[in-house]
């Protein structure tokens, strides 16, 4: 599985900001162990989170206490708690080892007068995640969970499939948990959706890859059940 592969379908940075780490002497620096948390839900901070390295997940807390995953944010990314909004139970954990910077809007104004530029990449930040979000609920809105999953797969069969024996292989190491991450679909409607794949013919899922046995059929599903 390429390193890319998971960062296109649940990006890690959007665009990242390189040019800020020239400002951390301006921000507070901490260091972060896996699985610690960055921000409790609810808890205000008033901050730009800045990741020097490492990675951290950012959750939001429903209302019945389950975490949905939101997005990732890897080396040079942002996670915004600058402004403190009602009823936003964001849950910032550090997924891996990570060191990051806090800079308080104040310091933010400062940066922005000595590099404009870092300014225009702050915009490009926040315009990759507003479409990356607004192509989700396209997704969401258009499509039934079952036709989700097999829209990821399809894209998966074009992005990274090869012909194998007059079938198509994606060697791909993808658990149900990161599909339902993908896709927003219960685990259970997943599992549902591969057992009548396979039961069908069309593909099979192992630990390591996806074999698709006919695409065609694949495509069609997807056709057929997208109409309006």
């Amino acid at each position: 599985m390429k390193e890319t592969l998971k960062e296109q379908l649940i990006p890690d940075s959007f665009h990242p900001i390189e040019r800020l780490q020239n400002f951390v002497h301006m921000g507070v620096v901490r260091n972060y162990q896996k699985g610690e948390t960055v921000v409790l839900p609810g808890e205000t901070i008033d901050r730009i989170i800045y990741v020097l390295s490492g990675k951290l997940t950012v959750n939001f807390l429903n209302d019945d206490g389950r975490q949905k995953l939101m997005y990732k944010a890897g080396q040079y990314s942002i996670v915004d708690r600058l402004f403190p909004l009602e009823n936003c139970f964001v849950h910032v954990i550090s997924e891996e080892k990570s060191k990051i910077c806090f800079f308080t809007k104040e310091q933010l104004f400062i940066i922005f007068k000595q590099d404009d530029e870092i300014l225009n990449e702050f915009l490009v930040n926040y315009s990759s995640k507003c479409f990356h979000f607004m192509n989700g609920s396209k997704e969401m809105a258009l499509y039934n969970p079952s036709i989700r999953v097999l829209r990821l797969i399809h894209e998966l069969c074009l992005t990274e499939g090869k012909v194998v024996d007059n079938v198509y292989e994606i060697d791909v190491k993808l658990s149900q948990r990161a599909i339902s991450e993908m896709t927003g679909v219960h685990f259970v409607t997943i599992c549902r959706v591969f057992s009548w794949l396979k039961k069908e013919n069309i593909l099979q899922k192992t630990t390591n890859k996806i074999i698709i046995n006919d695409l065609e059929r694949l495509k069609e599903i997807i056709n057929e059940n997208s109409k309006n």
